[in-house]
């Protein structure tokens, strides 16, 4: 093939790819943008063809500037990405939770309200206990934090390894989180429900503790991952909460356009959440599963709910302009 020829018979993708990398320059979300990276690299197989067969400076140089082009582009979408997905966390993330004020105080209520109430009534009524947790439960709680007993010892023994632990935490903590949300569909109450009996069932758990177990094990060992863990609960009952709203009370959309507006706003909610839940369960497998002494884990846990609380209230927050 000669040089001309090869010229004429790739000139539309590249004269494509040039016109797509002018116009994302503009507008990162111009149309056919999916387009560019595998474009791209038919342009560096092009680049790598031409220059093996000595097809001259000219069409070589062509060449080379389009990929550097394209390299460049491709770079600072995916350093884009990252930026993204840090203002999501650290200011889109908070902004949204503050900004549904109502839904947070009611589903702090909804999780606080039966948590303290039965981590305050259980101790002099363990029935409480037999009835939410059941006797396996019972077993399990005196197993990881009674006299004697280690949670560390109970946990490696069941899971193997700190990764294995991790796993877990993350496959049943944030599928709660998960269930929670799904639970907005119906209309808001499946995830009162949810919220309200993982409320009982930990406040239970943590009066039983008082009951029968050694509680200076159990606080020691929850402690560093309390505070992002039970707060990934809530927010992803606000998430819920928006969902369901969305459908009881639609405003002036139908009830289809108001729940994708609604579930726009409640997906931030609940991919945060999420990843709150994701950093707990990092916590619970590999610090709150070592055998680190009770202040230390104590410091690191009060500072972690000043730095949890911290970001939800202030992280995001628009700095006033000068006068």
């Amino acid at each position: 093939m000669t040089p001309s020829q090869f010229e004429k018979e790739n000139e539309p993708r590249w004269q494509r790819l040039q016109q797509l990398l002018r116009e994302v320059e503009s507008n990162p979300k111009t149309a056919g943008v999916e387009e560019i990276p595998q474009l791209f690299r038919q342009a560096c197989h092009d680049l790598s063809v031409a220059q093996h067969r000595m097809y001259g400076p000219r069409l070589v140089g062509r060449l080379n500037a389009l990929a550097i082009t394209g390299y460049r582009t491709l770079e600072r979408r995916i350093s884009g990405g990252w930026e993204r997905l840090a203002q999501m966390i650290f200011k889109e993330f908070p902004q949204a939770v503050r900004g549904e004020r109502g839904l947070f105080w009611f589903c702090m209520v909804m999780f606080w309200g039966p948590f303290l109430f039965l981590a305050a009534w259980t101790p002099f009524d363990p029935e409480w206990a037999m009835s939410i947790l059941g006797p396996d439960g019972m077993i399990q709680m005196e197993m990881m934090y009674g006299k004697g007993t280690s949670p560390h010892d109970y946990m490696r023994e069941e899971f193997g390894s700190n990764f294995g632990m991790f796993a877990f935490y993350i496959w049943n903590n944030v599928g709660i989180d998960l269930r929670t949300f799904a639970g907005g569909l119906l209309g808001g109450v499946g995830s009162i429900i949810i919220m309200l009996f993982n409320g009982a069932h930990l406040g239970a758990a943590v009066g039983y503790v008082h009951h029968a177990c050694n509680p200076e094990t159990f606080y020691a060992f929850v402690a560093g991952h309390s505070a992002p863990e039970l707060m990934g609960v809530v927010i992803s009952g606000m998430a819920g909460m928006r969902l369901g709203l969305s459908l009881v009370k639609p405003g002036p959309y139908d009830r289809k356009t108001a729940l994708v507006l609604g579930g726009r706003r409640a997906l931030i909610l609940i991919a945060g959440a999420a990843l709150m839940t994701a950093f707990a369960a990092v916590i619970e497998g590999f610090w709150s599963a070592n055998p680190f002494p009770p202040f230390v884990r104590y410091a690191v846990g009060m500072l972690l709910w000043v730095v949890t609380l911290g970001y939800l209230f202030l992280s995001g927050r628009e700095r006033p302009h000068a006068p």
